[in-house]
C-alpha cells in the first residue's frame, strides 16, 4: 500500500496537506517503524476547536483495537499515530439520496479536510472523496504506514473498508471500525449478503461448496463452521461462507470467527519478522574459540507461541529457547548453525505455513577442529512419494551428486530404499566421497466401504481398515476418527462420496473412497397386510393404483432425489396421468398409519 501511492502523490504539487505540518501523536509505540504494523488513524469533520475530541477518539479506537481478539495477543507487534487535521466544518457530508438514508439526519453539505461523505446509494456506506489530499498527507507526514484509519465526525451509523477503514463516532464506533479493518487489513467479505457486485473469492468466501476442498476445510470440525449459503436463491445462493451469524463481518455483536481469525493472523504475521536481533552478527565467519553464545531478541507475543529450532549442519540441537551455547571442540570448522523460528498459534491451521513463514538465522562458523565431508538428510526415512533433503556439508566447493546434479543440496523423491553418494573435489587436493541413505517407507493399503444402498432413515456403516488412525470426511461436514463409523437416521442429503485418510504405524497416510447411496422412500417396514397394487410397472402415461383397505389412502412420487412430483387421495382406487421423463422413480402408499413403498419405471 504505502510505496504506490507515496510515488504518485509526491509527484503531484500545490496540495493543500503539503503546504503545512499537522501534528503528529503517537499513541503506541511497540517498535521500529520497518518491522512494525504501523497504523495512523485520521479525524475527518473536527474542527480546530475539535481536535483534542479527535485525538481522545483516537486512543479509544486504539485501546478498544488492542483488546480486541486476536489482536490482542498480538499487541507489541502495532505503532499507532494520529495525525490531527483540522477541518472548516463540523460534521460531515450527508447527500440524502440513498433509499435507506436516516430519516432524522440532517441533509446537507460539508467542507472537511478529506471530503468524508454518507453514500449516495448505500446510505451507511461512508466513504473519504479527497484520497488526493488523503495520500498526500500520508506521504509528507507518514510515509511508513500500513493501515489508515480514518474517523468521521457523526453519531450516525456508518462506515467502509477496502483502501483504507472508515467509520463514524456512532456508539458501536469501535466495533464497526474493526469490522471495517477486516476488510482493509484482514481482506475479508462481508459475511451478510451486500449484493451481487460484492460476490467474490476471499478467505470467508467462496462459490466452492465441496467440503474436501473448501478453503475452510481445516475448520469444519469447529463449532459453527460449516458451508453456509449467503442466500436462498439468485447469486446470493452461489456463495458460501464459514459462519451463520456468529462472526463480526456479518454481525457487530459477534468476534471474529475461527476462519476469519486465521486470515487475519496470517496477514498479520506476514508483515513481521519475529527475529528483531542477533547476536553475534551474521554478516561474516564466527570463530567459536571466541564466541560461543548465540542469542535471538525476538518479538514475542503476549502468551509467547513462538518456537525455536537450533540445528548445527543439520542436525537438530537440544533446547528451543532463544539462545544457544556450543562447546567449541565439538564444531568442525565450516560448520552451519542456524536457528528456526516458527509461531505455533493456534490461531491459524493453514497447510503450508510452517513452510510459509518460518524464519531462519544462520551464522556460518570457524574452528579449529577440521570440516568433516559428510551428508545430512532432512529425515532419514520417508513415506513413498514423499521429498528428502540432501545437505553436504565440509566442501569448499558444491559437490556432485549422483543424481547428476551440481550444489550444496538437492531434493530427491526416492520410490524405494536408495542410498545417495556426493564427491567434493577441491582444486589441488584429494575428492572425497560422502553417501547417506534414505530408507522408503510403503503407504498403508487403505480400504473404505459402507454396507449400502440405504434408505432414508436406516444407519450408515461406513468401515475402513490398513492402518492404526482414521480420518473420515463426508457430506454434511461429516467427520470421525473411527475405522468404522455409524450415521444414524441417514437422509438423502447425506449420499455422496466418504472419504478417510488412513495412518499407519509409521506415520505414512493414504486416502481411500466410498460412495455411498441413500434412496428417499423411509425405511419402514412394508405392512403384510397392506394390500395395494401399482399397474402398470413399467409404466408410460398413467398408473393405476388400488387397495383392498377401506377409507382415504394417499399415494406420492418423488424422484430420485426425494423431490415430490405428484400427490392423490383416493379410497380404493386411483388412476395418475403421467408427464415425467423416463426414468426410475420411487411411490409412497399410506392409508390410517399404514405404509408400502416402492419403486416403478416409467419409459
Amino acid at each position: 500500500m504505502k510505496q504506490l501511492y507515496i510515488l504518485i502523490f509526491c509527484i503531484c504539487i500545490g496540495i493543500t496537506a503539503k503546504a503545512q505540518h499537522y501534528q503528529v501523536d503517537t499513541l503506541y509505540k511497540n517498535g521500529p517503524l520497518d518491522n512494525r504494523i504501523n497504523v495512523v488513524i485520521l479525524g475527518d469533520g473536527f474542527t480546530q476547536e475539535q481536535l483534542p475530541a479527535f485525538a481522545a477518539e483516537a486512543k479509544k479506537f486504539a485501546d478498544f483495537f488492542l483488546a480486541y481478539s486476536p489482536y490482542e495477543n498480538y499487541r507489541r507487534y502495532f505503532n499507532f499515530f494520529a495525525i490531527r487535521t483540522p477541518s472548516k466544518e463540523s460534521g460531515i457530508t450527508n447527500p440524502g439520496t440513498a433509499p435507506d438514508a436516516y430519516k432524522d439526519q440532517p441533509i446537507g453539505k460539508k467542507d472537511t479536510f478529506f471530503g468524508t461523505s454518507f453514500g449516495t446509494s448505500i446510505h451507511r456506506l461512508v466513504e473519504v472523496k479527497k484520497f488526493d489530499v488523503l495520500y498526500s498527507l500520508l506521504a509528507t507526514h507518514f510515509p511508513e504506514y500500513d493501515l489508515v484509519v480514518v474517523l468521521a465526525n457523526t453519531d450516525y451509523y456508518g462506515g467502509s473498508g477496502g483502501q483504507i477503514a472508515v467509520h463514524t463516532l456512532h456508539k458501536d464506533a469501535n466495533a464497526i471500525g474493526v469490522h471495517e479493518i477486516g476488510h482493509t487489513f484482514g481482506r475479508l467479505s462481508d459475511e451478510y449478503w451486500a449484493g451481487s457486485i460484492y460476490g467474490t473469492e476471499a478467505a470467508n468466501m467462496t462459490a466452492n461448496s465441496d467440503a474436501a476442498t473448501i478453503r475452510w476445510k481445516n475448520w469444519l470440525n469447529s463449532p459453527q463452521i460449516g458451508i453456509y449459503k449467503h442466500g436462498l436463491d439468485g447469486d446470493a445462493a452461489k456463495w458460501h461462507k464459514p459462519a451463520n451469524g456468529t462472526c463480526l463481518m456479518e454481525y457487530l455483536n459477534q468476534e471474529l470467527c475461527p476462519v476469519c481469525t486465521e486470515a487475519t493472523i496470517e496477514r498479520l504475521l506476514g508483515y513481521i519478522k519475529p527475529v528483531e536481533k542477533v547476536e553475534p552478527e551474521t554478516g561474516g565467519r564466527v570463530d567459536v574459540s571466541g564466541v560461543n553464545q548465540f542469542k535471538l531478541t525476538l518479538v514475542k507475543p503476549e502468551t509467547n507461541t513462538l518456537k525455536v529450532q537450533w540445528s548445527l549442519n543439520g542436525e537438530i540441537l537440544p533446547g528451543s529457547g532463544d539462545a544457544l551455547v556450543l562447546k567449541s571442540e565439538e564444531v568442525p570448522d565450516s560448520a552451519v548453525l542456524v536457528a528456526s523460528v516458527f509461531d505455533e498459534t493456534q490461531f491459524s491451521r493453514l497447510e503450508g505455513a510452517r513452510a510459509q513463514r518460518t524464519h531462519t538465522v544462520t551464522w556460518s562458523l570457524k574452528s579449529s577442529v577440521p570440516a568433516e565431508f559428510r551428508i545430512v538428510t532432512s529425515v532419514d526415512s520417508v513415506c513413498a512419494g514423499g521429498e528428502v533433503t540432501l545437505t553436504a556439508l565440509g566442501c569448499p566447493v558444491a559437490p556432485n551428486w549422483s543424481t547428476g546434479e551440481t550444489g550444496k543440496s538437492v531434493t530427491v523423491q526416492p520410490t524405494q530404499t536408495t542410498s545417495y553418494l556426493a564427491t567434493c573435489m577441491p582444486q589441488g587436493a584429494a575428492a572425497k566421497t560422502a553417501q547417506a541413505q534414505v530408507k522408503v517407507l510403503p503407504l498403508p493399503q487403505a480400504t473404505a466401504t459402507n454396507g449400502g444402498p440405504y434408505l432414508a432413515g436406516q444407519t450408515i456403516e461406513l468401515a475402513a481398515t490398513g492402518g492404526t488412525k482414521y480420518l473420515w470426511r463426508g457430506p454434511l461436514f461429516f467427520n470421525s476418527t473411527q475405522a468404522n463409523a455409524s450415521i444414524p437416521e441417514a437422509s438423502p442429503s447425506q449420499s455422496g462420496l466418504y472419504e478417510v485418510v488412513v495412518t499407519d504405524v509409521n506415520g505414512c497416510s493414504a486416502t481411500a473412497q466410498t460412495e455411498v447411496k441413500i434412496d428417499p422412500v423411509l425405511s419402514v417396514p412394508n405392512d403384510p397386510d397392506v394390500t395395494v397394487t401399482v399397474s402398470p410397472n413399467p409404466a408410460r402415461d398413467y398408473i393405476s393404483v388400488q387397495t383392498t383397505l377401506p377409507g382415504k389412502s394417499n399415494i406420492k412420487l418423488y424422484d430420485q432425489s426425494g423431490r415430490e412430483l405428484l400427490l392423490k387421495s383416493f379410497e380404493k382406487k386411483a388412476d395418475m396421468k403421467l408427464a415425467l421423463p423416463a426414468g426410475i422413480y420411487l411411490y409412497r402408499f399410506t392409508n390410517a398409519g399404514r405404509e408400502v413403498s416402492g419403486k416403478i419405471a416409467i419409459q
